[in-house]
């Protein structure tokens, strides 16, 4: 599916304005990112962080088009975790998806940005 099909309209009816406080909102073009909601963890502060910046990164690139599909932002996502930490990272992202997987301790993240599901961990 392509990222920009995903308009300020779905996020609202997704997660709604209100609680989030001002600050959890950033304007990208006509897309607005909303402050991550995780939904499972087991990872170190320094990866979720990573994770989130990752993700809130690979938006922006698919604001200005240079990442037009989910495949795009899972690989985008997946070059970075390989890169910065060692081992094979693998990485889902879509807006319906169920799972089950097997993962190295402490190395697993479920979160939501906006309506958008990511879901990023290690094995291998």
């Amino acid at each position: 599916m392509d990222i920009s099909k995903i308009g300020s309209s779905a996020i609202d009816k997704s997660f709604g304005r209100g609680g989030q406080g001002k600050d959890a909102v950033v304007i990208v073009s006509n897309l607005e990112i909303h402050k991550p909601v995780v939904t499972f963890c087991d990872m170190s502060q320094a990866q979720k962080e990573f994770a989130f910046e990752t993700a809130e990164h690979a938006f922006k690139l698919s604001a200005k088009r240079e990442k037009r599909y989910f495949k795009d932002i899972a690989e985008y996502i997946k070059n970075e975790f390989d890169n910065k930490f060692q081992g094979t990272w693998h990485v889902i992202v879509g807006l319906h998806f169920g799972s089950f997987v097997s993962y190295e301790s402490q190395c697993m993240i479920h979160f939501y940005l906006n309506q958008l599901g990511f879901m990023i961990y290690k094995f291998g």
